[in-house]
């Protein structure tokens, strides 16, 4: 059974509810007939909505098959519902390279040179690049204006700056590595002299810094240092004099004077070598309450005197010569002195760290005995 009059003019409307005619219209009781109808449609173009552009930008008709199909760049971000794409809905391999590169040279993906780069911000603008974390704003950020590179740090006047914020881990660096292999290595290129190379630095409070590990290889200064600027404030340098070629008069000495010992009471040196004996302040400037020795301890320096055994240290091969610090001890005692009173005799106490055991040790001052008994002959 032929389709009715009122069904052709159903579809007629729809068709044309698309289309733009191109200026054929019909009069009423005209007959449509498949001729008028085709030249109708072929003529058509597609209707553009209530102030927009018209068609042939987004849609466009398949040249052999004949259906509707979406132009190259006819979907816009303004068409995608978030979430509307997904991983699910590209095809592998059909995000090339080219459509990934644009045209201004921000973002560049480059598969077909022998070192596959992906570059963004090749054209050298001043344009900065952010990754975010779940709880970091900031985790790597790039900035373009000054060059540099922020790992949880937004600015920053360094290179690389590193701030991990309240979390305490900074860095790891980590390697095995056998033979002439570097695990970690730091380099200045410069040949005219430098300010320090490596800075490990404390902040106690404000822009004060107090704690600090500091090499510095430039000309004038050519040093390691180690600080702790507070409290007692101590710290040891190992320096060059830059004497000049021959002069071998580098030192290793602390950054305060007479604040810091070399070894402690449960952290012994075992040898010291030297080329020359130690140098005590005798400055009459540096020393109060100068008087003679007491008959008391004249007759203690006689004892002591008295005192002088050969023996070996426990786990010790070779015979020494000395005195007994508990011998000394008694001596001060008999004469009713108290030798903890005298610098050339020491107790320490101290708490043995891997057992947890105090101790106390006994020791002699020896270049201070000795004057001591030179006293008494």
């Amino acid at each position: 059974m032929p389709a009715s009059p009122t069904a052709h003019k159903l579809q007629l409307s729809n068709i044309m509810a698309i289309l733009s005619n191109a200026g054929n219209t019909y009069s009423s009781g005209d007959a449509v007939t498949a001729a008028n109808l085709n030249a109708q449609v072929n003529s058509a173009t597609f209707r553009p909505a209530d102030g927009e552009a018209a068609d042939g930008t987004t849609l466009q008709v398949h040249p052999t098959l004949g259906y509707l199909k979406i132009k190259d760049g006819g979907v816009a971000s303004t068409q995608l519902a978030t979430g509307a794409v997904t991983g699910g809905d590209i095809g592998d391999n059909e995000i090339t390279s080219a459509k990934i590169s644009d045209t201004d040279g921000q973002f560049l993906v480059d598969d077909t040179s022998a070192q596959k780069l992906v570059v963004i911000n090749d054209a050298g603008d001043d344009v900065d690049f952010r990754v975010e974390g779940d709880a970091d704003a900031n985790l790597i950020v790039t900035d373009g204006a000054n060059d540099v590179v922020g790992i949880g740090a937004s600015n920053s006047t360094f290179k690389l700056n590193v701030d991990s914020g309240t979390s305490g881990n900074i860095a790891n660096f980590s390697a095995n590595v056998a033979g002439g292999n570097t695990a970690l290595f730091v380099r200045n290129t410069s040949t005219t002299g430098t300010s320090a190379i490596i800075q490990l630095v404390g902040q106690t409070g404000g822009s004060s810094y107090s704690k600090w590990m500091n090499i510095d290889l430039s000309t004038a200064s050519n040093y390691l240092q180690m600080t702790h600027g507070t409290g007692d404030e101590i710290g040891v340098r190992v320096a060059n004099s830059n004497g000049g070629s021959g002069s071998e008069t580098g030192s290793f000495y602390p950054n305060f004077d007479n604040k810091t010992s070399c070894g402690i009471v449960g952290a012994r040196w075992s040898v010291i070598y030297a080329g020359s004996a130690t140098i005590l302040t005798s400055d009459r400037n540096e020393k109060e309450e100068i008087e003679d020795l007491s008959e008391a301890e004249l007759r203690v320096a006689k004892a002591i005197k008295g005192l002088v055994k050969k023996f070996k240290m426990k786990g010790g091969v070779r015979t020494h010569v000395g005195v007994i610090a508990q011998d000394v001890q008694a001596a001060f005692n008999a004469e009713g002195l108290d030798a903890s009173e005298y610098g050339l005799f020491c107790s320490d106490t101290w708490t043995d760290e891997d057992t947890g055991e105090e101790k106390t040790r006994l020791g002699i001052r020896y270049e201070e005995l000795l004057a001591f008994v030179i006293a008494a002959l």
